[in-house]
């Protein structure tokens, strides 16, 4: 992607060069009833949050438009279900994403949302207000 990340693309397999990281012990919240959980991950993203806070999760689906973002409001994370969309960053470097793609949008992103049919997302924003 671009020098000046705001989108970031979240492949099932982790980084495309380092990949996931290496499997550890799950810390857990409760007590484990069965089984040695462990767990890897590739984060893309990691902020604390301050209150107040408005967080969002949903379906949405909207016909086809492009819009300019300028200093964009949330940290949102993406899962495409229909349709597709092209976001242009900044620089001018496009990522288009596809039906089973998943996307992270970080606030203050500034570029272009590009809808070129009507598409359906699943989707989370976390607002700080």
């Amino acid at each position: 992607m671009s020098a000046e990340p705001g989108v970031f693309r979240l492949p099932p397999d982790g980084d495309a060069d380092s990949g996931m990281s290496p499997w550890a012990a799950m810390p857990l919240v409760g007590d484990i009833v069965e089984g040695q959980p462990e767990e890897r991950f590739h984060r893309v993203f990691e902020t604390l949050i301050t209150s107040p806070t408005k967080v969002r999760a949903g379906v949405w689906e909207a016909t086809a438009y492009a819009e300019k973002l300028e200093d964009y409001p949330y940290n949102e994370i993406v899962f495409l279900l229909e349709g597709s969309i092209s976001i242009v960053d900044s620089l001018g470097v496009e990522e288009c994403f596809h039906p089973g793609d998943c996307f992270f949008l970080k606030k203050g992103f500034n570029g272009l949302w590009k809808q070129h049919e009507t598409i359906k997302i699943f989707h989370m924003t976390v607002d700080p207000q």
